[in-house]
């Protein structure tokens, strides 16, 4: 079995091999796709591939109340697939699902597409989580 090295455009491939619509950005590294209603960017660095999906909440970044960082504390908890992580560097907080992917060996199609599609299925789970999460606390 021989094993390729992992690009944007074996990424954009794979995904749209699956009828998804993926573009890669002019750094080469970069893949951005909408899965079902949820933007997620896929990003090459040197060993790793990472997934991430990001949305904007209506929260205030200097808001007090530890609501949203709970809820991502609680999903982090219990579901070790993604993880969740709360931005606050912006105007508003962001919520953040992130999976990583080890790829310094390089990947042949069959792990290329099964890796992409655990990880893109738990960084959107996790999204999903996370909201309902942030809602039960009241966020």
């Amino acid at each position: 079995m021989s094993t390729d090295i992992v690009t944007a455009e074996r990424v954009a491939s794979t995904l749209g091999s699956h009828g998804i619509e993926a573009t890669t950005d002019a750094s080469g590294r970069g893949v951005h796709a909408t899965v079902g209603d949820v933007e997620v960017m896929l990003v090459i660095l040197d060993s790793v591939l990472i997934a991430r999906t990001a949305s904007v909440t209506e929260v205030s970044s200097g808001t007090p109340d530890p609501k949203l960082y709970l809820a991502a504390n609680q999903v982090n908890a219990a579901y070790p697939h993604a993880r969740c992580i709360v931005v606050n560097r912006e105007e508003n907080i962001t919520l953040r699902t992130e999976a990583e992917l080890p790829i310094a060996a390089g990947l042949d199609g069959a792990q290329l597409d099964s890796a992409l599609t655990r990880a893109i299925n738990a960084v959107t789970h996790a999204q999903d989580m996370l909201k309902a999460v942030s809602e039960q606390f009241g966020a």
